[in-house]
């Protein structure tokens, strides 16, 4: 867990509680559940004597018009007792003013008119346009790269598709059949590969849709699934499409 600043939420332990706590609610889950799950999941760090867990919680609830009572007045018995301040002024008595004042502000907001109970509505979802065994094609002029959607792992903003490079060398577009017997690539993959983390698959970031079409690839088969295709883990090494196609332009664009 890092500090990085006086805010209460310049503190990763604090955003992770804000952010587990808010997406229950997004997720439709009804406000005394959400409590529920958040305390069960962060227990330990919601009973230090000093910490932000708690502060994090009542905050988050305040700002969306959900503050549960029990989480209130817990947080209002931490601030009495000052809170992390004593850790403060040991730590970073320069910062100490600056802290204080982000307590006095916390208090203010449990203690005064809550705000109207918010409307949180879940994110919209980012599709990839791909499904399992499609076959990418990115055409350069001497090359043809190709790429198979091993899977697409869905998550609740999106999908991520999960791509192995072909072990494919030609200028044109092979048939289906040809594509069907490709393995991949054994040697010099496309994915960064490093004796720690051998898997050669990498995944895609979609952050706009349908955006492989727009870096140049283009959908040219889809195949069935490979046996393990849907136990497939999430590879360490993600790329945008974007860059993935530049890639291949250093790559390939000489030849």
């Amino acid at each position: 867990m890092g500090t990085w600043g006086t805010g209460l939420f310049a503190d990763d332990l604090a955003c992770d509680i804000r952010d587990h706590y808010r997406e229950l609610i997004e997720d439709g889950i009804e406000d005394d559940a959400a409590t529920r799950l958040t305390v069960e999941k962060y227990r330990a760090y919601l009973e230090e004597p000093d910490g932000v867990a708690l502060l994090a919680l009542a905050v988050t609830q305040a700002r969306l018009g959900r503050l549960d009572p029990d989480i209130r007045n817990r947080a209002l018995d931490l601030l009495d007792r000052g809170a992390d301040l004593d850790e403060w002024e040991r730590e970073s008595p320069k910062q100490l003013p600056r802290r204080r004042v982000v307590l006095e502000k916390a208090r203010a907001l449990l203690t005064g008119p809550q705000p109207v109970r918010k409307r949180v509505r879940p994110p919209r979802r980012v599709l990839s346009g791909l499904a399992t065994g499609d076959i990418l094609a990115f055409v350069l002029p001497q090359r043809v790269a190709l790429l198979r959607v091993v899977r697409v792992r869905k998550h609740r903003l999106g999908e991520s598709p999960v791509l192995e490079e072909l072990d494919f060398d030609g200028a044109e577009i092979p048939t289906v059949d040809v594509i069907e017997r490709l393995g991949p690539k054994p040697e010099d993959p496309i994915a960064f590969a490093h004796a720690l983390f051998p898997d050669t698959r990498l995944h895609a970031f979609v952050m706009g849709g349908i955006d492989w079409e727009r870096a140049g690839f283009q959908k040219v088969q889809t195949i069935g699934a490979r046996t393990g295709d849907e136990q497939a883990p999430l590879p360490g090494s993600g790329i945008s499409w974007a860059e993935l196609a530049e890639k291949y332009r250093r790559r390939y664009g000489s030849q």
